[in-house]
């Protein structure tokens, strides 16, 4: 009985951890995070619920959160802290959403730049 037990508190110990991880790893956020940590200019108008939109042109920084089965990216105000700003999902990519349902950088990439484009210092 105690074996039994033993077994079926190992299954469900693993089986939680399995599906408690992130789907993006918290080093390709800290990743990401640094590589998007300039100013960006929204490209196309992009919807934020209620029937409002980002307009495009307007300046924007990012930042990416992910859950176990998805990524958002986050956009604010450049002129605003992170911390009083209130962030707008602009992108928001489930497991469906890339190739084998294993995250990839470049799909990332790829939807994040039909949106946003990097302001370059002159």
């Amino acid at each position: 009985m105690s074996r039994y037990l033993f077994c079926i508190v190992i299954f469900f110990t693993i089986l939680m951890i399995q599906c408690s991880g992130r789907f993006v790893k918290k080093e390709e956020l800290q990743y990401l995070q640094k590589k998007y940590s300039g100013i960006y200019v929204i490209k196309k108008p992009v919807d934020i619920g209620n029937n409002r939109k980002l307009k495009p042109g307007m300046r924007v920084k990012l930042f990416f959160q992910s859950g176990s089965e998805s990524v958002k990216v986050y956009a604010y105000p450049a002129n605003e802290p992170r911390e009083e700003a209130l962030g707008k999902n602009i992108l928001y990519l489930f497991e469906e959403d890339f190739p084998k349902e294993k995250y990839s950088r470049e799909v990332l990439e790829k939807k994040l730049n039909e949106i946003v484009e990097e302001i370059k210092a002159s």
